[in-house]
């Protein structure tokens, strides 16, 4: 791949017509310019300037690059500058009690690295939420929805417990332990009435709450198979004579063309922004 910096190096060398204004254009040495243009022809096999006392001559190859990079080159040259000089804008972010922030905390951090002039502000109300990370049962009503992950329900119990080198419960020994709730699961309904007859012990208000009571053998849980990630205390084990079911996680967004760009990236963090802006998928970023 062909740095930013190269190209800025030869757009500069085009421009000036030498590699020393080149240089000081860019507040490099003439070498590093110089440098940086030899190996980009040798990158390309081909000859970008006939170098003489007079100046630098470009080649017909070197014409064609120019008028193809130029203007993503100084698109992408100012964008710090004009993201950095951006008025802050306050994204609220609604996080479901059955989701971990955890999970989330790692890609807001790089979206924030990506676009200083974005500060996130945690809502408890979803329907006032620009963005939420939610399952797809959850999503509100003024929302679109961008699926994540896919992932299977175990039952969650303290790595203390006698039951925890099992791997594997039935249904029937199921019923001799105590449960936590989760009532604002929306699968939580579903998975008590399989485990029929079940006992319970506690009733959590969110997930973090839940895996504490867990890890002190209260008693036990249904989550989602990510939820081990987060704790060494807590073990997964699968429940055999019942399906425990399945989740879609993701990020739902505000139908406004800022939240629906920051969604995408949240919900596809190893896409490359200066990218996206290069192929106009960015448009309010600009």
């Amino acid at each position: 791949m062909i740095d930013l910096n190269t190209l800025r190096y030869f757009t500069s060398a085009y421009e000036t017509g030498t590699f020393s204004h080149a240089a000081r254009l860019n507040g490099v040495s003439q070498p590093t310019v110089s440098a940086a243009i030899q190996k980009l022809e040798d990158r390309l096999g081909v000859l970008l300037f006939k170098r003489s006392k007079a100046g630098l001559k470009p080649s017909p190859f070197a014409g064609r690059l120019y008028h193809d990079v130029v203007d993503h080159v100084t698109h992408l040259a100012s964008l710090q500058t004009r993201l950095l000089s951006e008025p802050i804008q306050s994204i609220r972010i609604y996080c479901a009690p059955d989701m971990l922030v955890r999970r989330l905390a790692p890609k807001l951090n790089s979206l924030h690295r990506r676009f200083a002039s974005v500060q996130f502000t945690f809502t408890e109300d979803v329907r006032e939420s620009d963005l939420a990370y939610v399952s797809d049962r959850c999503v509100p009503e003024a929302h679109d929805f961008l699926p994540t992950e896919e992932e299977r329900f175990y039952l969650a119990v303290a790595r203390s417990h006698p039951i925890a080198k099992n791997g594997t419960i039935q249904i029937e020994g199921l019923r001799k332990l105590p449960l936590i709730q989760r009532p604002y699961c929306p699968s939580a309904d579903r998975l008590e009435l399989g485990a029929g007859g079940i006992s319970f012990a506690a009733q959590a208000t969110n997930d973090n709450q839940l895996l504490d009571l867990v890890s002190a053998e209260l008693g036990v849980a249904f989550v989602p198979a990510s939820h081990a990630e987060a704790r060494d205390d807590i073990v997964l084990l699968s429940l055999e004579g019942a399906d425990a079911g399945m989740r879609v996680t993701g990020i739902s967004h505000r139908k406004s063309v800022r939240a629906k760009e920051l969604a995408q990236l949240l919900a596809n963090p190893g896409n490359n922004v200066e990218a996206l802006l290069a192929d106009g998928s960015l448009t309010t970023m600009r």
